[in-house]
């Protein structure tokens, strides 16, 4: 047997989250998975139903055809998703960030549900809007995250809409990486069409778009095909072509000039709306508190720097502003510097208007050294800090860093502890990874409760360390 599951988002229990696109997507989806003719059962889950439910239907189905053979097992999603604390999580229509277990669907209980039909073929369509958590050194990440995952099956295709520090896009009709998919089979030119030419069409279709870099992982010979073109499925995809045309032309034709500049200029804030927000956060997160239990163990401080003294390696954020294309008011800055001494001769400066006066010789060179914002603000950085009251406990720091434009925030943040030097010396463990989230500027709301997600990280580590540690001491004296 051939199985598919369509697993489709678009309405949320706060509005503002709804993704409108994403219900022509399942559908669309849904259509050509059963126009093929491979899928022998199609479970299709599409409404706004709470959480338990979308698990119940999900768990039923795999039930049914447990003690089947079953060739190819095929899932597409289409909705919001987001990575935390290394595992990545289908986002429901009923999320609550405080229930985040019970209003999603892990990604590792997918699997575990799917190994059960023991299927020698896993496909898995993912096209999540918003990834959430987001690693600088992404692709490393990301490979390491699903290279655990594809060994739990033996041949296994899994195409990503994009898991680097980016969103998925969707229009009001359909979404960028579904449509992409649906052109891939209604442009190739022969009857039958394997996984890997969908992956190539795709591939060249967002070459140009840095914006959004699908993101794709494989265990198989590439020879697996996704299905037989017949005259049905070619029919509704010219029909669809047409139908995508006409609603998009509607839509264009709704919208004036002024208006779309109207609607675009509402997401920029003036320097003082943003000064003001930067204000706000201060006073917002200054009341953050760790729970009463932690109370006994560390105390917490929370401190705005006006300078970036504290910050590790902060030529990664230097390195981010030269390889992405940005409207932050900062850019890197460079140090003239001996090839054979690696010495700063003149210090810091940015790369834009230095005269230099040997620039020619060939005995110095430049080197990236960091980072510089070009937009005065009230501070630059904030620590998140858990002091241990005990001597046989780590400290530990959250520190970030943020970048602004017209219109976004952009956080860069890492974690890490105090190594103990003796009784009156310690110093930060500089072993970091640094990690990046982006926020509209005229959303406050989201804006604080990326924060608070960082602060709980914080205090998770700390949490996880110990826990870890004194749970391993006890089973070793048993």
């Amino acid at each position: 047997m051939n199985l598919a599951i369509i697993l489709s988002v678009s309405e949320y229990t706060d509005p503002k989250n709804n993704l409108p696109g994403c219900k022509k997507d399942s559908e669309s989806i849904n259509t050509i998975l059963t126009k093929t003719g491979k899928f022998d059962d199609i479970l299709f889950i599409h409404e706004k139903i709470s959480s338990g439910k979308v698990k119940e239907k999900l768990t039923d189905f795999i039930a049914e055809h447990k003690s089947k053979e079953i060739d190819e097992l095929f899932f597409y999603y289409t909705g919001h998703g987001e990575f935390y604390n290394d595992e990545f999580y289908y986002i429901l229509s009923d999320y609550k960030q405080d229930k985040r277990n019970q209003t999603t669907l892990q990604n590792e209980e997918v699997d575990s549900l799917f190994r059960t039909l023991n299927p020698s073929l896993v496909v898995k369509l993912i096209d999540a809007c918003q990834s959430g958590k987001a690693y600088i050194k992404e692709a490393g990440a990301v490979t390491k995250y699903f290279q655990k995952t594809i060994d739990r099956f033996n041949r296994c295709y899994f195409l990503n809409s994009s898991l680097k520090d980016q969103s998925s896009f969707q229009s009001d009709v359909i979404s960028d990486f579904t449509l992409s998919f649906i052109k891939s089979i209604k442009e190739h030119d022969t009857t039958d069409i394997r996984y890997k030419d969908i992956m190539d069409y795709i591939s060249d279709d967002f070459e140009k778009i840095p914006s959004q870099t699908p993101f794709f992982v494989v265990q198989a010979d590439y020879t697996e095909k996704f299905c037989v073109i017949n005259n049905t499925l070619k029919q509704y995809l010219d029909n669809l072509e047409s139908e995508l045309k006409v609603v998009a032309t509607k839509k264009e034709a709704k919208t004036s000039i002024i208006e779309k500049i109207k609607k675009q200029a509402a997401e920029y804030l003036s320097k003082e709306q943003a000064l003001q927000l930067i204000n706000d956060i201060k006073t917002d997160i200054s009341g953050y508190m760790i729970e009463d239990e932690l109370k006994e163990i560390f105390d917490c401080t929370i401190s705005f720097e006006e300078n970036y003294e504290g910050i590790i390696n902060k030529n990664t954020i230097g390195k981010w502003l030269d390889e992405n294309q940005h409207e932050y008011f900062a850019q890197s800055s460079q140090s003239r510097v001996r090839k054979d001494r690696n010495t700063n001769l003149f210090g810091s400066f940015r790369t834009i208007g230095l005269i230099n006066p040997i620039e020619n010789d060939a005995e110095y060179e430049w080197v990236r050294n960091g980072f510089e914002i070009e937009v005065e603000v009230p501070y630059k950085t904030i620590f998140f800090t858990l002091n241990s009251k005990f001597p046989n406990i780590e400290s530990y720091t959250g520190r970030i860093v943020y970048l602004l434009s017209k219109k976004q925030i952009r956080f860069f943040y890492f974690f890490t502890n105090f190594e103990t030097k003796n009784w009156d010396e310690r110093k930060i463990n500089t072993k970091i990874e640094w990690f990046t989230s982006e926020y509209p500027l005229n959303n406050k709301v989201d804006i604080l409760e990326g924060l608070n997600k960082i602060f709980l990280q914080l205090v998770d580590k700390a949490k996880k360390d110990i826990e870890e540690r004194f749970n391993k001491n006890e089973t070793a004296k048993e």
